[in-house]
């Protein structure tokens, strides 16, 4: 599980790189990828908004999972707490 946590952060990271490389640095990509010039729709800036929208979305279910997960286990040690304290005096 934490590899996937990774690969999202990576992801992330991927698509915030891209968006600003397009943003500030224009020039550069132009220089490595000219044909690019002169067209209004530019793939690298949306391949970047894709990869982070991707690595989003992946963290935020991996997230939401592991917070249901944690929030189950404190809820069964609470009961075991609990309950479990009035079982042992109720048997002896």
């Amino acid at each position: 599980m934490k590899k996937l946590v990774i690969v999202t952060y990576v992801l992330r990271a991927l698509g915030f790189v891209l968006v600003l490389l397009m943003l500030f640095g224009h020039s550069i990509v132009l220089n490595f990828f000219p044909g690019l010039e002169g067209r209004s729709i530019n793939p690298l800036f949306y391949t970047g908004i894709a990869c982070y929208a991707l690595g989003a979305v992946i963290y935020f279910f991996i997230n939401k999972k592991e917070k249901a997960e944690r929030r189950r286990r404190e809820i069964e040690e609470a009961e075991a707490r609990v309950f479990g304290g009035s079982k042992e005096s109720e048997q002896e």
